[in-house]
């Protein structure tokens, strides 16, 4: 009981500062806001390093996913950098997307080694993936997008993100252990973040409103915060 007590006073920490983000940014997004969000963000990486220090015999599971974590904070630094720096916006999206994609490239083998899922079954995640990527890019003057220069960096991010919601649904499906039932509320989490997120970069700006802003980053801080308490899920003998 002691050791989860602890494990969760960050994700609690982490939540405060989440309010405070929300409250400070949600009708126009200041330098301070940044600072308060990059905390939020720590404190997810801080979460699953307590949870790899408590349970380290999990060690291969957890560590992709404590790497996978930093370059998700990054994405976040990168992606905040946007509103600092207008004039190099693409250079910072550009690095937001390729952070996030290769945090997500560190999530996906982690779970399928732990939840030592069938070499058979990888066309389910990967189908998932590209079905969600077309959908998107199909809907895209319905939504009212614009993705421009940016359509092969979203079709291939499109693909790794909502592959790593498949493979977590999978996971969880194939050993029904909280671990895996937590990464994939998680994942599809992420994917709800990024899908609510594309509109607010390549919609129009009426997309990029205080519901939506909220709902983004609301979603998306639960999906990390919940891959980071995986690790503590993780029974000894999926190692």
């Amino acid at each position: 009981m002691k050791d989860y007590l602890i494990l969760f006073c960050p994700v609690v920490i982490g939540a405060i500062f989440f309010a405070l983000f929300t409250v400070k940014c949600h009708k126009q997004r200041s330098v301070g806001g940044v600072f308060i969000k990059n905390a939020v963000s720590a404190f997810f990486i801080i979460t699953a390093g307590i949870a790899l220090w408590q349970h380290p015999w999990n060690f291969k599971y957890g560590l992709p996913i404590l790497v996978g974590l930093v370059f998700g904070m990054l994405g976040d630094i990168y992606l905040d950098q946007k509103w600092v720096y207008p004039d190099d916006m693409k250079k910072y999206l550009y690095a937001g997307f390729a952070s996030f994609g290769i945090g997500h490239l560190f999530y996906i083998p982690a779970i399928y080694a732990a939840a030592d899922i069938p070499l058979k079954y990888c066309w389910i995640p990967l189908l998932f993936g590209a079905v969600v990527c077309v959908f998107n890019l199909a809907t895209e003057k319905a939504t009212k997008q614009n993705f421009g220069e940016f359509r092969p960096t979203v079709s291939v991010y499109g693909v790794i993100v909502a592959g790593m919601a498949g493979t977590s649904m999978l996971a969880a499906v194939i050993t029904k252990k909280p671990a895996f039932i937590c990464c994939a509320v998680g994942g599809v989490m992420f994917l709800i973040s990024d899908l609510i997120l594309s509109p607010m970069y390549f919609g129009p700006k009426e997309k990029n409103n205080s519901a939506n802003f909220f709902i983004n980053h609301l979603t998306y801080y639960i999906a990390q915060y919940l891959l980071a308490i995986s690790i503590a899920l993780l029974p000894c003998s999926a190692c």
